[in-house]
This record gives structure tokens, sequence and C-alpha cells, in this order.
């Protein structure tokens, strides 16, 4: 089954998601593993949270 079949089968929720963690990471999510984007999501989060942090104490 090639990947266009696959998204055929893909309920509108997993498309949805998807769609999202795409554009969050700047990249096709379709073929990565979902460990894979989990991890990469994680990472996004935790860089975003740094920064924020530091933002933070630069105004104290």
């Amino acid at each position: 089954m090639n990947e266009r079949e696959k998204t055929i089968f893909m309920s509108e929720q997993e498309k949805t998601l998807l769609y999202k963690t795409s554009i969050i990471l700047r990249k096709d999510t379709s073929k990565m593993s979902l460990n894979d984007i989990i991890e990469e999501l994680v990472h996004v989060i935790e860089s975003k949270q740094k920064m924020t942090d530091g933002q933070i104490k630069n105004r104290n």
C-alpha cells in the first residue's frame, strides 16, 4: 500500500494530527514513526520553554 492509499483509510482526526504536526515540525511527518514525531515534538516544546524561561529571567 502506497502513501496515498494509506491516507484514504485515515480518520479525520489522524489527518488533522498529521497536518498539525507537519506545521509544528516544519517537515513532512507522513513517513515518520509515531515515536519519532513525539520525540521531535518534545524537543520543540522543551526549546520553547527554555526560550520563555530566558525571557522571564531577563525581565527581572
